[in-house]
């Protein structure tokens, strides 16, 4: 499986009153005895961290709606930003977890996000193939360049902790493609937004968000990559997920958040007829 995602975004001057999120229950949205799969809030992690300062996390909220025999079996199939909502698989067994892990190491697996953003895209369908790598200015960042531009390897003559180091900051790093459509335009909290379908074909940490920034369309309440909009959470969900495991394949959906009448400050309507 992917490694797990650094606990928590760095604040900034909009979100240093953002708390993790309180919430004690979960919307299931698919369960077999092999997995199962929620609607993860917002703000919240996928599992214990050393720091959480008591707060829920995800995992232990599965693990509470699940029969005692399987609790201490369960594992999560893949990762999702401490910000970003959406679906949410886990594997109820050691079996389950590496036939799914499979899937994502060769990369057979479709993933379908929602993304508000600020701005208007200049087309209905856009992509970007621009590499992802570790920042080298912050640990927890990515930055969009070239891994052998950022990271070279280093000579055999160096110090082998120093190697093992940009091995593990290479390993981060590397091309990486989304595409994108736009679903819908309007306004939020006054200001011009559209809503995007993003489907990411690789799985770099922080990808879609450093994409949209790329494409001038930035998040709205990315903490890390986005601008001071005083929003309330980052406006991006993990819409499908799809997996070839299992007889008939796996497919789950999560409820699209970002909907007039749902978010309060909120008003769109379809893309333009030119657009699409």
């Amino acid at each position: 499986m992917a490694e797990a995602e650094p606990p928590t975004n760095k604040p900034t001057s909009f979100t240093t009153e953002r708390r993790p999120s309180r919430k004690r229950t979960i919307t299931t949205l698919y369960e077999t005895d092999s997995y199962v799969a929620v609607d993860k809030p917002y703000d919240m992690r996928i599992d214990k961290q050393k720091n959480d300062d008591g707060d829920p996390n995800l995992q232990d909220l599965v693990r509470a709606s699940l029969p005692p025999a399987v609790r201490t079996e369960l594992r999560h199939c893949h990762q999702l930003d401490y910000a970003t909502s959406g679906v949410m698989l886990y594997a109820t067994s050691k079996k389950a977890a590496a036939a799914a892990q499979i899937c994502f190491q060769e990369r057979r697996v479709q993933k379908e996000y929602l993304a508000l953003v600020w701005g208007a895209p200049p087309s209905r369908e856009l992509a970007c193939a621009d590499p992802i790598c570790q920042s080298p200015e912050d640990a927890f960042r990515m930055t969009i360049g070239d891994v052998d531009a950022v990271w070279p390897l280093l000579d055999q003559d160096a110090p082998k902790a120093d190697r093992d180091e940009r091995r593990r900051k290479r390993k981060h790093s590397g091309p990486a493609a989304t595409t994108v459509v736009e679903l819908a335009r309007g306004s939020y909290l006054g200001k011009p937004v559209a809503k995007l379908l993003l489907r990411p074909a690789s799985g770099r940490r922080h990808q879609l968000r450093l994409h949209c920034v790329a494409l001038g369309l930035p998040i709205v309440g990315d903490a890390t990559y986005g601008v001071d909009d005083g929003a309330p959470r980052m406006m991006l969900h993990a819409r499908t997920l799809r997996l070839p495991v299992g007889e008939e394949g796996l497919e789950v959906s999560a409820p699209d958040p970002f909907r007039s009448g749902v978010l309060e400050g909120l008003s769109l309507q379809a893309a333009p007829a030119e657009q699409r």
